[in-house]
């Protein structure tokens, strides 16, 4: 069989396993495998399984995703973010909608120190939702609002996702975190406009109960020592005071030392979070390495060169290409999760940018704004299905309230698109 016929009926066998329900990691591992072994033998399979469980294993920069992971989970099993959405939701309580944008605000604020949304929905889902729903809001757009909010963990810094493109791409983790402040704060006022625009949804004025001040101090405190470190960790990164690596290990001590400090750092929590993030940097690690195997097995069988001679061959102009790529996403977004998506398009993906002229951190960006949306579309959708379970609603009623807020994500696409300098003016000024 020639290498390029092999390389295409591999990746067809591969969609076809996680169309039959086999976890993306073991797919990709699977699928890189069998295409090694009958390409050069069986000998030299395991040897690219070996080099690259090492190279990843043992690759600093990695460090940082079960760093941020642990930050993310301290802070969401200590209960810090109800402080963040506690003070949101006053300081905007006379405002139409204003329990509503205090949400999104809210999970902002805790995507910037989590990079997690999978920690965000969770959170947000069981301090939120009921909240609204309470005061007026219908159920539908609670629950909506929350599992499209969520998503802006992933673009704001830091990113799990941002991190493991970096890593995959060898490109600089800490442009592509500063890339992703602009981009979150559009989509995040994009997503607070489309409240705004659902007036009858809720009630004009959701009436708040006051706090006593000695409640709402300590709250006060907890938000902007909470803010600090995310000043600290974006800010160091962007000064250059120090790596992204290290800047996941500064965040850690300091989510540390605040949970210490606020009595809420118990045995119970440390034992969550660390077993929490132990999972979840597994499964993620897997994933990497099965998509490294099976991208070095494509460039093999000239595949992706033959792709990209494809697609950045005719004469068509790059703003065009990559909307249409945007309808592939939405596909593989609805058979396979984001960070799946993610590694399998990316030997594919990333040359064809970079021949339509794209710079890697924009790559970085347009992706991770992609896999937000393939979190709240049907029928994956990890953020809905994940609020199901932490408050009750059927996710198909979910579902159909997420509609305006992909269509607020679909936008800032096309700016990015039409206006790459939404993602790379402020990397620019960081390498200046």
């Amino acid at each position: 069989m020639e290498p390029l016929t092999l390389g295409i009926v591999v990746l067809a066998g591969m969609l076809l396993a996680v169309f039959a329900g086999v976890p993306v990691g073991y797919a990709l591992l699977g699928a890189g495998t069998i295409g090694y072994a009958i390409l050069g033998g069986v000998s030299q399979a395991l040897t690219q399984i070996g080099l690259v469980l090492w190279d990843n294993g043992t690759n600093f920069l990695f460090i940082a995703v079960p760093l941020f992971i642990l930050m993310g989970q301290i802070i969401f099993h200590a209960g810090l973010a109800d402080d963040i959405f506690s003070v949101a939701q006053r300081s905007l309580r006379r405002l139409p909608g204003g329990l509503g944008i205090s949400t999104v605000l809210a999970s902002a604020g805790f995507g910037a120190v989590t990079g997690s949304s999978v920690a965000a929905v969770a959170t947000m889902g069981n301090i939120a939702v009921p909240e609204m729903v309470k005061r007026g809001y219908s159920e539908k757009l609670a629950t909506a609002s929350v599992a499209s909010a969520a998503t802006l963990a992933i673009l704001i810094p830091p990113s799990i996702p941002l991190v493991i493109y970096g890593v995959w791409s060898e490109t600089s983790i800490g442009a592509l975190f500063i890339a992703g402040i602009v981009p979150g704060l559009i989509l995040t006022l994009f997503f607070a406009a489309v409240l705004l625009l659902q007036r009858r949804q809720y009630p004009a004025i959701s009436k708040t109960p006051a706090l006593q001040p000695r409640r709402l101090s300590a709250m006060l405190v907890g938000v902007l020592t909470i803010a600090a470190v995310a000043v600290i960790v974006i800010g160091g990164i962007y000064a250059g005071i120090f790596t992204p690596t290290e800047a996941s290990g500064v965040g850690v001590l300091a989510v540390v030392i605040l949970a210490a400090l606020s009595r809420r750092l118990t045995l119970a929590v440390l034992k969550a979070s660390l077993r929490e993030t132990v999972s979840t940097s597994a499964a993620i690690f897997l994933i990497l390495a099965g998509g490294v195997v099976l991208s070095r097995f494509l460039v093999q069988t000239r595949l992706t060169e033959a792709v990209v001679g494809v697609v950045a061959g005719p004469d068509v102009p790059p703003q065009v290409l990559m909307l249409a790529l945007v309808l592939v996403y939405l596909f593989l977004g609805a058979i396979m999760d984001t960070f799946g998506m993610l590694i399998l398009t990316l030997p594919l993906v990333l040359p064809i940018t970079v021949a339509l002229g794209y710079d890697p951190v924009w790559t970085g960006i347009y992706l991770t704004v992609l896999m937000e949306i393939a979190m709240i579309t049907p029928p994956i959708g990890l953020n809905v299905f994940i609020l199901e379970r932490a408050t009750g609603v059927p996710a198909q009623r979910i579902f159909t309230g997420v509609w305006p807020f992909v269509v607020a994500a679909l936008l800032l696409v096309v700016a990015l698109i039409f206006f790459p300098q939404i993602a790379t003016w402020l990397p620019d000024t960081m390498r200046r």
